[in-house]
């Protein structure tokens, strides 16, 4: 004899079958979703920063389009000359009192020579341009790595925050708990629950004040990087904890930062001006050939000069020559200032080493500190005013400890953006 809920027959056993592999199929599904949106996941460690900040950022895609633009100066500068032959052609009749109208035509060519070397300048200036724009860009590239490069420490310390402060709250569930147990027992009161409550309710606010931050962060990141506002981006890596080159290395290496290399570019770009001014002051002659009908035939060559009595160009050329004086003054002033600024950095950063270092001393005492007031206040040793004055002091301290490592790391990456270590 068969049951009587074969699976070949019973209606009841095929809508269960259909329920289950449902079931199955929408957990196969939310799998792959998960493991589709883990991929897409961007996960930002420093490298990743880096590569981005230098191809995508918004600046860095501007300051590269104006080198195109620099680029397109080098469009005809080879050319003979900056003024186009003209043709002239003049056609009528001329009227004889003693006779019919006759044809007049005059056909009259004009081609300028240029002498004045005009033209082999004009492509080193397009050429000059070209290098003052790549050396802008790629001051724009160091300052946009150094900004990405920052909001990418923040963001790692805001991830560490919100750890602490989640920490935190998860103690003071613990610490509730604690006092409603102590209430139970008699060993305390309601004011104990009371403050209890409060202090679990001020970790709570903190968490989601910590988790706001982050994710404030985050989105500033991913403009800075040329990311979609939602794309989804986690931070990860490890910052560099290693010890700079000292201050005399890294104070030879200025001459390469960007920002001195354009100061540089700018004053050959200004003194290639000035030399391309003064060729434009030097007239360009013309040719003329003239052929005409008027009955008789006749042709003429001549040559038009102009003199340079009034004009030479003399005001384009002072405010060249002005412009390279004020490009000179400039590059010194971006040396100096570069000197001054690297000294700085590496000041701070050297303060922010040892803050860190005077607080990783007393990372075991915080620790030790926070778990003998707990466990005395669950002995019934101490009140809970005094293990939330401890608390409070303990948190403080990691607290400080964390922000002791994001403001080391934040001057590290401002000392290499300083000195003109990246890109």
């Amino acid at each position: 004899m068969r049951p009587a809920l074969d699976d070949r027959r019973s209606p009841l056993a095929r809508p269960i079958q259909y329920r289950c592999l449902v079931v199955l199929l929408a957990g196969l599904l939310d799998a792959g979703r998960g493991a589709w949106a883990q991929e897409l996941t961007i996960v930002l460690d420093r490298a990743r920063v880096v590569q981005l900040a230098a191809s995508r950022s918004p600046s860095v895609r501007t300051a590269e389009a104006r080198v195109d633009e620099a680029r397109a100066l080098r469009v005809g500068a080879g050319a003979l000359t900056t003024v186009n032959p003209e043709l002239s052609i003049l056609a009528g009749a001329r009227f004889i009192p003693s006779g019919d109208p006759v044809p007049d035509v005059s056909v009259s060519l004009i081609w300028p020579f240029d002498f004045s070397g005009a033209r082999t300048q004009r492509g080193a200036v397009a050429d000059a341009r070209t290098v003052l724009a790549e050396a802008e860009a790629d001051d724009v590239r160091r300052r946009a790595i150094g900004e990405a490069l920052d909001l990418w420490v923040r963001a790692l310390g805001a991830e560490e925050r919100a750890r602490i402060e989640a920490e935190r709250a998860r103690l003071d569930e613990a610490l509730l708990g604690v006092a409603r147990a102590r209430r139970a027992t008699g060993t305390s009161g309601d004011g104990d629950v009371a403050l209890a409550t409060a202090v679990r309710a001020q970790g709570a606010a903190r968490q989601r004040a910590a988790q706001a931050e982050r994710e404030a962060i985050l989105a500033l990141l991913r403009g800075r990087l040329g990311l979609a506002p939602e794309a989804p981006v986690s931070v990860g890596g490890a910052v560099e904890d290693g010890d700079p080159p000292a201050l005399p290395v890294l104070l030879v290496g200025l001459r390469r930062r960007t920002d001195v290399v354009r100061a540089d570019a700018l004053v050959r770009a200004a003194q290639s001006e000035v030399r391309l001014q003064s060729r434009l002051g030097v007239p360009v002659p013309r040719v003329t050939f003239n052929g005409a009908h008027d009955p008789e035939y006749s042709t003429h060559l001549g040559l038009d000069l102009p003199l340079p009595i009034y004009q030479r160009n003399q005001t384009a050329t002072a405010v060249a020559g002005a412009q390279a004086a004020t490009a000179a003054v400039e590059g010194r002033g971006v040396a100096s200032l570069a000197d001054a600024d690297l000294r700085a950095a590496y000041a701070t950063w050297l303060g922010a080493r040892d803050a860190a270092r005077t607080l990783d001393e007393a990372g075991v005492a915080i620790d030790d500190a926070e778990h003998l007031a707990t466990r005395a206040y669950e002995l019934g040793e101490s009140p809970l005013a005094a293990q939330i004055s401890v608390r409070r002091e303990t948190v403080a301290a990691r607290m400080a400890r964390a922000e002791a490592h994001v403001a080391l790391a934040r001057a590290r990456v401002a000392l290499e953006q300083t000195a003109g270590r990246f890109p």
